[in-house]
């Protein structure tokens, strides 16, 4: 314990020569920077080694670092008017910004970047920038601007032939293309993309544009070819052991299968897609972790590099300054050492004894802490998994404007998973869309609307029902009868529907609502259908549906929705925003496009919640016909 004592004592010593000395130093390190100012920098040296730290801090992930590398290296470019090295940093940095997902920094630095290029007439320059902006305007769908500077990327790749860019542009033009809904020219940049490709034995290129190739086959229909060429993504990408292209690859064999009615398959393959995705994602986490090890390994280096230097700096005179007060404090410190033996002996068993305590107590509450983190990840990833399964009852946004081309569907849920839904089927001639809010929200009401979509699609597939009245009477039937298979206790859980059919040969639609009614412009007078008062679920004297006939004009609007934008809290009072309100939002901007008016609803709910939290899931369809 005394040993414990004096080395407590010395290490107090210690410090205050430490301190001192990093002041010398510092005053040092002020003098040597002085003298430098008088040699002239080689400063394409020094630009080397920024580009150097900032690859390898890019490579690392630490990208707030790379980009203060490449905006020295840029600076440096600057004051020596170097253009070409201020288009190649302007490059650089939109890359760090594209990776930072901040496409309008990213946007501004490459079209800097493309300016200087074409100034300079660097062709290879201009092509890789035109590539670039091509992708960002892509992500952000805007089409006609991407394809446009990928075809001036494959037209200057082309030029100089650079098989790697002519290739990257093709496939970036079969992507548009097929956006497009192009599938004959989107094939053929992708089949040009392919056959380089192979020549330059790129085979994680080949191995993506066989699957590119069999998503196209699958918008096209062509549900053989396409299970062909995702084959041959799977075989090529397993042979590469490329997770994220396994991943692509399981995911059109499922649905290709889905479309063949090959059932069994569609199964085993969505189960291997999910099964490589969430490996992919631990395979994230992975390199996060690894990047992060790399990042403090850097670092720790980094400061015994600078340790290093600044003891090799250090002179004479001062390493004499630090022996006369290294023996000035240790005098002084065996003085006080003599003085306040005694207290500071009782006061270390104390401080000891606090600290021993401490730190069992930090022991158990790291554990109770990682175990709750531990439970909380599983709940989170359980109920991830299960939104993946409720997406798979709504309606793909292709059905529907396979057939109905002017729509929104604005939908928000409250949590992870919803009780509310969108149901969209066709019938010969008839297309039905619906809005519902089952009872609840998050995982109870989730479940709820997986057994009322259920009902749904027995209703019109089994029994062959039509008239939305009859439907929602078979439904209500099917879903009481589901939910009273059990004997321990009644359980009234259900939903509101607002249910649209729609004959556009007849121009006749035909509604039929449970507590949630219709709105509709017809022309620009705004009528109400209102729904029956009652669920579907149980209900006290329930009645049969109402299937109400409309005959319409061209351009009359449909709106159904759910009860959750009228009932959320907020404002300058917060209090509900009610129907009135989203009433008069419709009628003020009813001339506008059905995307806009989804846009205008959208920003009105985020600035009416302001920072309150959403009460409820929220789901309004609007459809022009």
């Amino acid at each position: 314990m005394k040993l414990k004592f004096i080395i407590f004592i010395l290490f107090f010593i210690a410090t205050h020569i430490s301190f001192s000395q990093n002041k010398e130093i510092d005053s040092l390190q002020l003098i040597i920077n002085k003298d430098k100012q008088a040699v002239k920098p080689d400063l394409k040296k020094i630009c080397k080694l920024y580009d150097n730290i900032a690859m390898i801090y890019w490579y690392q992930g630490s990208y707030s670092n790379a980009l203060n590398a490449y905006y020295a290296v840029l600076k440096i470019n600057e004051e020596t008017k170097n253009e070409k090295g201020i288009a190649s940093s302007c490059f650089n940095i939109g890359i760090i910004y594209q990776n930072l997902k901040n496409d309008s920094l990213a946007m501004k630095f490459y079209s800097n970047s493309l300016k200087l290029f074409k100034k300079l007439s660097n062709k290879q320059g201009i092509a890789n920038a035109s590539n670039q902006i091509g992708n960002i305007y892509y992500t952000s769908g805007n089409l006609s601007e991407s394809l446009k500077n990928q075809l001036e990327a494959l037209k200057l790749n082309k030029e100089t032939d650079n098989k790697y860019g002519i290739a990257d542009a093709y496939a970036g033009i079969g992507n548009i293309y097929k956006d497009q809904g192009n599938y004959s020219e989107s094939l053929f940049n992708f089949f040009e993309a392919l056959r380089i490709k192979e020549s330059i034995k790129d085979e994680w290129g080949v191995a993506n544009l066989y699957n590119e190739i069999g998503n196209v086959y699958l918008k096209k229909g062509e549900n053989e070819n396409s299970k062909k060429w995702f084959e041959k993504g799977l075989s090529l990408g397993s042979k590469l052991n490329a997770i994220s292209i396994t991943v692509y690859s399981y995911e059109g064999l499922s649905i290709s299968s889905q479309k063949l009615s090959n059932y069994v398959d569609a199964y085993n393959n969505q189960l291997l897609f999910i099964k490589y995705k969430d490996s992919l994602i631990n395979q994230e986490n992975v390199k996060k972790s690894v990047q992060q090890s790399m990042q403090y390994e850097f670092d720790k280096k980094q400061t015994a590099d600078s340790l290093k230097i600044a003891e090799e700096r250090t002179i004479n005179s001062i390493k004499f300054k630090q022996e006369k007060q290294q023996r000035y404090y240790l005098y002084g410190g065996l003085v006080l050492l003599v003085l306040f033996s005694f207290f500071m002996f009782n006061r270390f068993k104390v401080i000891q004894k606090q600290s021993n305590l401490i730190t069992s107590q930090k022991i158990v509450v790291e554990q109770q802490k990682d175990l709750l983190e531990e439970k909380q990840k599983e709940i989170i990833d359980s109920i991830t998994y299960a939104k993946r399964l409720q997406q798979a009852i709504l309606p793909s946004h292709e059905f529907i404007k396979s057939n109905v081309t002017d729509y929104f569907v604005l939908y928000k849920p409250k949590d992870i998973v919803a009780g509310d839904f969108y149901w969209a089927e066709k019938v010969n001639d008839l297309f039905f869309i619906a809005a519902a809010d089952s009872t609840g929200h998050g995982v109870p009401g989730a479940m709820v609307s997986v057994v009322c979509s259920n009902a749904l699609n027995r209703s019109v597939k089994e029994f062959n029902l039509i008239e939305p009245g009859l439907i929602l009477d078979k439904t209500r039937e099917l879903v009481i009868e589901t939910f009273e298979k059990s004997n321990k206790e009644e359980v009234k859980d259900g939903m509101d529907i607002s249910l649209l059919c729609i004959d556009v040969k007849r121009k006749i639609v035909f509604w039929s609502g449970a507590n949630n009614p219709l709105w509709y412009f017809l022309g620009n007078e705004l009528k109400e259908i209102k729904a029956d008062k009652q669920p579907i679920g149980k209900s006290d004297n329930p009645k049969k549906f109402t299937t109400h006939q409309i005959e319409y004009e061209t351009n009359t609007t449909f709106y159904l929705f759910t009860d959750g934008l009228a009932d959320q809290f907020g404002g300058p009072n917060g209090k509900k925003y009610k129907y009135k309100q989203f009433l008069d939002l419709l009628v003020k901007n009813n001339k506008d496009t059905l995307t806009q008016q989804a846009d205008i609803i959208e920003k009105k709910f985020v600035d009416w919640k302001g920072d309150l939290e959403q009460v409820d899931d929220v789901c309004v369809i609007g459809i022009r016909i």
